[in-house]
């Protein structure tokens, strides 16, 4: 581990990295929750061309990545949910409709306060919702220490084997 753990906006030059860290995490995050022939088999060229539509444009979502010195070990993202709520087809949560679109960290990296810096640069103090696995009780904790509760919404995904997933939202931070 180096020794500048910083928090920046993400940019086009970091669609190589990112797309890297993204399979990355999604294996040390989703190993025991997904099979293991379904995480092998997660594309790197998915996250690529996702992270390229994310960031190579004039007006470039809203994303950040945690780096240890010059290697990305992490990233968050956020976005506002469109009417009447998310593509997903649920009702707006009570908190609004800023979404945490995604918050991961590599497994070396997590417990160094990335994580919090992420979420803060990601939605700051604002009300927000997220999904996240109903499996993940580390992730569920994290997300409580923030003020993140579930609010009863579930979903499953289909095409991840089935993951169960809540939705946790939260009211203004003061």
């Amino acid at each position: 581990m180096g020794f500048e753990l910083t928090v920046r906006r993400a940019g086009r030059a970091d669609v190589e990295r990112l797309a890297r860290v993204h399979v990355r995490c999604w294996q040390e995050t989703y190993r025991g929750m997904l099979s293991g022939g379904f995480l092998a088999a997660v594309d790197p060229a998915d996250r690529r061309r996702l992270w390229r539509h994310l960031l190579d444009r004039p007006d470039p979502a809203e994303a950040w990545v945690a780096c240890d010195g010059g290697t990305v070990v992490g990233f968050a993202g956020s976005r506002r949910l469109p009417a009447p709520g998310s593509p997903e087809g649920h009702p707006p949560p009570a908190s609004g409709d800023l979404e945490l679109w995604g918050l991961y960290l590599l497994a070396s990296h997590q417990g160094l306060g990335l994580g919090g810096r992420l979420l803060n640069a990601a939605i700051g103090t604002h009300a927000a919702s997220l999904w996240v696995a109903a499996g993940n009780s580390r992730a569920i904790g994290f997300y409580r220490r923030y003020g993140f509760e579930p609010d009863g919404a579930e979903d499953v995904l289909s095409q991840w084997e089935d993951l169960p997933e809540i939705r946790m939202v939260r009211p203004a931070q003061r």
